[in-house]
């Protein structure tokens, strides 16, 4: 997902290279809930459609949007190679999370992989709850997870990752952080850069801010826009949540 207003913004490009260091856990999860409330869901800030293509190969007939037409592109051409089934019941459209009508109702519309912390102003927050909304019937739910961390500290740090792709050639995304705990956002820069034969041929950068939030923050901005949350969990595994877990899982519906 790429949000405009100085936000983390995903270039062209580097999305070739997401789904190398974007392995996760969470497909069971959100699978398990589409079937759960009714075989219709849909996806904010899909991406490449890492996980939207899964749950339509579980039968679940999933829409997916993104405001970034790079990254549509880079998920119709994911979906391509799928088989018919699944490429008819993945629909894939061009929208903003904040300013969004599909004219349709699901049974499960999610916000995967902390795209939500991405949103750092809160009238933008409030926008896209409320657009969410009016895509969920009386017996939807919304499913969403943050990330989690019990104490902010004011700290940066560097962090270097590594993927071999065919023979000779390698992938490597470099990443710096930095913490305000004052404001609760966190800026970040990221540097994907294909080797071929120790020679560096591609690189790509993208950044921007997300925004940390508290337990007691996250449950007023859904009282406050009209949800009741059903579920809290501190991972896909619904797990409980504690002070040592690393997310929040969250399942809500309209009050």
């Amino acid at each position: 997902m790429s949000v405009d207003g100085g936000n983390m913004t995903y270039r062209e490009g580097a999305e070739k290279y997401y789904d190398l260091f974007g392995a996760k856990a969470d497909a069971p999860f959100y699978i398990s809930l589409a079937h759960r409330y009714g075989d219709k869901a849909l996806e904010l800030g899909v991406g490449t459609a890492r996980l939207a293509i899964q749950l339509a190969r579980d039968g679940v007939e999933t829409w997916g949007i993104d405001n970034a037409l790079h990254m549509l592109k880079a998920a119709e051409a994911n979906l391509a190679r799928e088989s018919h089934e699944v490429r008819n019941r993945l629909h894939l459209k061009l929208a903003d999370v904040r300013d969004f009508n599909l004219g349709e109702r699901f049974g499960l519309v999610y916000f995967p992989s902390f795209s939500f912390d991405h949103l750092i102003d809160r009238k933008d927050q409030v926008a896209a709850l409320r657009a969410i909304r009016g895509h969920l019937s009386p017996d939807s739910v919304y499913a969403f997870d943050l990330a989690y961390v019990p104490e902010i500290k004011a700290d940066s740090g560097w962090f270097v990752q590594r993927r071999p792709l065919e023979e000779h050639r390698m992938v490597i995304r470099t990443g710096f952080h930095r913490t305000d705990p004052e404001k609760r956002i966190m800026s970040m820069d990221l540097w994907y850069e294909l080797y071929e034969e120790g020679r560096m041929t591609e690189r790509y950068h993208e950044g921007g801010e997300v925004y940390i939030h508290t337990p007691d923050g996250i449950k007023h901005l859904l009282k406050e826009t009209g949800y009741k949350i059903i579920s809290w969990y501190g991972g896909h595994e619904e797990q409980e949540f504690t002070e040592n877990s690393e997310m929040m899982v969250i399942v809500a519906r309209q009050a």
